[in-house]
């Protein structure tokens, strides 16, 4: 596998501490395989290995062999590519639900798009790709599920695109915080405070923007009262407020 040798794994057929109930329990948190029949399901995740990673640990590397899509199931990931002229840049943090390698599945030479890097502690649920395309061919509906995770993928980068274009700098900045405070918070409580684990030199690549134009935007976020600043990190105080910066509407009557 492309996958470092430190990552501690376990099929799920063999690894008696991921028991299928706990699996069961934890399927509404692997996103689009919920959306497959019951059956189907069961297969998928029969064939899956489980992955524990560190903070910090980078996953794979932009431009490794590539042989399975992984499934986040508990913490969060970020993705990074180098440009033409060379730097890296962060494009997309993604956690529990969200799919990363599925692109590298359906390119001819099959090489990683993205360098993957844990934010902290990880686990995923990786599939083979030969044990993908023998799933579809026992099991066609199975292969709807690309078809979603490909759609899903489509619609991420449509939006970022159209932000990048369409958006001030200013404000990409608040919807990139807005993004990662969705990511990060607790859905029953969805104004408690949420504490980010990330800088702004990510933050700032999140949006597109230079890290003065980042950190520019959350000094008056924080004199605003929404955030606190700390080393490698960001506090959102006040989600609610930041989400009605993030809006349109809001920046307009501002």
């Amino acid at each position: 596998m492309s996958v470092r040798a430190a990552t501690q794994t376990c099929s799920m057929r063999d690894c008696s501490t991921w028991n299928r109930l706990r699996v069961r329990a934890m399927t509404p948190q692997i996103g689009l395989l919920a959306d497959l029949p019951r059956a189907q399901r069961r297969a998928v995740l029969d064939r899956t290995t489980r992955h524990a990673f560190a903070a910090g640990e980078v996953i794979c590397t932009e431009g490794d062999a590539a042989d399975a899509l992984h499934f986040v199931v508990e913490g969060r990931i970020v993705a990074r590519r180098a440009s033409r002229g060379g730097d890296i840049h962060a494009y997309a943090v993604m956690g529990p639900g969200q799919t990363f390698g599925e692109i590298a599945m359906i390119r001819r030479e099959r090489r990683r798009t993205a360098t993957i890097e844990a934010l902290e502690p990880t686990v995923t649920l990786s599939l083979g790709f030969r044990e993908f395309e023998q799933l579809c061919a026992a099991h066609p509906e199975v292969n709807q599920l690309l078809l979603r995770l490909l759609a899903a993928r489509v619609t991420r980068l449509t939006d970022a695109l159209m932000e990048s274009l369409h958006e001030p700098a200013d404000h990409r900045v608040v919807r990139a915080l807005r993004s990662l405070c969705g990511s990060y918070s607790i859905a029953a409580q969805p104004d408690r405070p949420i504490t980010v684990p990330v800088n702004q030199t990510v933050l700032a690549e999140l949006a597109g923007v230079t890290r003065p134009t980042a950190n520019r935007v959350l000094r008056r976020l924080e004199s605003d009262g929404m955030v606190d600043l700390d080393r490698g990190r960001i506090r959102i105080r006040d989600p609610h407020a930041l989400h009605l910066a993030a809006e349109p509407e809001t920046r307009q009557r501002a």
